[in-house]
């Protein structure tokens, strides 16, 4: 079978080298650029380099270069471009997709953040068939994990990583043979929205849970954050606290500096242990390290002006 090859960032270079040692010819790959907050380890320009097959943009993803190649089948993963109608009927066995949720739960952008915010207790990811609409279309095949309430995006996302490779291996074969299962969704769903750097911000007088599942939904490259003395601090890791203590104070006020050099943080509905944090180009420390007194009032404002 013939495959083109379309995505980025480490889901589509483990998807791409799995088609590739599954023997299938990969005419051609396509991917996009990072935003210029992102920051990949890895992404699937290695593997072209590496086979010799050719690369291109997403910009030169059209129907005329796409019929030169005669694709069987157009395969995606980790791409986030509109795919033109006219694509959908180019390929014998159609454009299939993996998209990071239980689909059609958490149709859109960025899923796994969403889900980790939202305090879903488990997720997926889904193989299928697109057609016109955005993330629709017949479903070939889903597997499911759980999301700990102690996991981050960082973690959560490897192992998606891991079952999507295990949805190709499973399905590639029998949409070859034209054996592929058809799932059609019978409930609407939900659509997540894109997310920017700038929604990362703390609100201090939030419960403590929803600002804890902000912070561990956040990707390293732009982490959770708020201010202190106008200075822009990222929040990389906290824990829900054990103490049975309550803590008198106004939300954002550091009420402890602990043993274990971690802050607690007065919320909204209690506190949270912040445990490591980061200030700008710099690099990531404990938390009492910037945190130094519980003087300090951590602020939950954007400057006008400031780029998050």
């Amino acid at each position: 079978m013939r495959i083109i090859f379309v995505g980025s960032q480490k889901i589509g270079y483990k998807c791409l080298e799995k088609a590739i040692q599954m023997g299938y010819d990969i005419p051609a790959i396509f991917t996009i650029k990072p935003d210029e907050h992102e920051k990949w380890d890895i992404s699937v320009d290695l593997l072209a380099k590496k086979y010799g097959i050719p690369l291109f943009l997403d910009t030169e993803f059209n129907e005329q270069k796409i019929s030169k190649l005669k694709p069987d089948l157009i395969l995606l993963a980790g791409f986030r471009s509109i795919i033109a109608n006219e694509l959908l009927r180019t390929p014998k066995y159609g454009i299939i997709g993996l998209h990071a949720s239980l689909l059609p739960q958490y149709k859109g952008q960025a899923p796994l953040n969403w889900a980790i915010i939202k305090g879903e207790k488990n997720t997926g990811i889904t193989l299928f068939r697109m057609n016109e609409r955005i993330d629709e279309g017949e479903i070939l095949g889903q597997k499911e994990t759980q999301i700990d309430l102690n996991e981050t995006i960082v973690e959560v996302k490897q192992r998606i990583i891991d079952l999507a490779v295990q949805l190709l291996e499973e399905n590639l074969p029998l949409i070859e043979k034209g054996m592929d299962n058809k799932i059609t969704p019978i409930e609407k769903g939900s659509y997540g929205c894109r997310r920017i750097p700038a929604d990362g911000l703390i609100d201090w007088k939030k419960p403590s849970l929803e600002i804890y599942n902000l912070i561990r939904a956040s990707e390293p490259s732009y982490a959770a954050f708020t201010f202190y003395n106008n200075k822009k601090i990222k929040i990389l890791r906290a824990k829900i606290s054990e103490d049975e203590m309550k803590y008198i104070g106004v939300p954002g006020q550091i009420g402890m500096i602990l043993k274990d050099k971690s802050v607690v943080v007065i919320t909204g509905d209690g506190h949270l242990i912040i445990t490591d944090v980061q200030q700008e180009n710099e690099e990531p420390v404990k938390a009492s390290i910037i945190f130094r007194t519980s003087r300090i009032r951590l602020e939950s404002l954007i400057h006008l002006g400031d780029s998050c």
